[in-house]
């Protein structure tokens, strides 16, 4: 897959340096601009370790996260290329934020095909969440709860932008 970044640098050299802080304001890309995205939206970052503090007092402020991130999947699909690829990750253990997310993706973007990660580590996604046994084996979860693993509790997927509009 080739990469051209002609009209793409355009937009970076053109943008204006904020006097504040010395970056550059982008206010925006043209659509499908972009052949590989990683997408690590806010989320509730109920996966970190040690977890000294949980900010959210309610279920349904931890359900907001998933809400936000659907804002961020909007933006990606649309400036990723036909053919490109996406990686969906968070540093939460949270279903909803997860496989529903993953599920959400696939009902609501039908040009996003979930593809193996080929990560031959984590486990495959939870039961119960929307996925089907196969897709759940696409997807890696890393809990940190899992005895046979030393990690923080996080989460991927991989998709592909199919080349033609269904």
């Amino acid at each position: 897959m080739e990469c051209h970044i002609g009209p793409i640098q355009q937009i970076l050299d053109s943008a204006q340096i904020d006097g504040k802080d010395g970056l550059k304001r982008i206010t925006h890309f043209p659509p499908e601009s972009f052949d590989r995205i990683l997408l690590d939206p806010p989320c509730s970052a109920l996966g970190l370790r040690p977890k000294l503090l949980v900010p959210h007092t309610t279920l349904e402020e931890l359900q907001k996260h998933a809400s936000y991130q659907r804002k961020f999947v909007a933006q990606a699909v649309a400036l990723l290329k036909p053919g490109g690829f996406m990686t969906y990750s968070t540093c939460t253990i949270s279903c909803e934020e997860n496989e529903k997310m993953v599920h959400y993706i696939l009902l609501n973007y039908p040009r996003m095909k979930l593809m193996p990660t080929n990560a031959n580590i984590g486990r495959s996604g939870l039961g119960g969440c929307g996925l089907s046994d196969a897709q759940r084996e696409l997807v890696r979860r890393f809990d940190p709860h899992d005895r046979d693993a030393d990690t923080m509790g996080f989460f991927m997927a991989m998709f592909q932008k199919d080349l033609v509009a269904t």
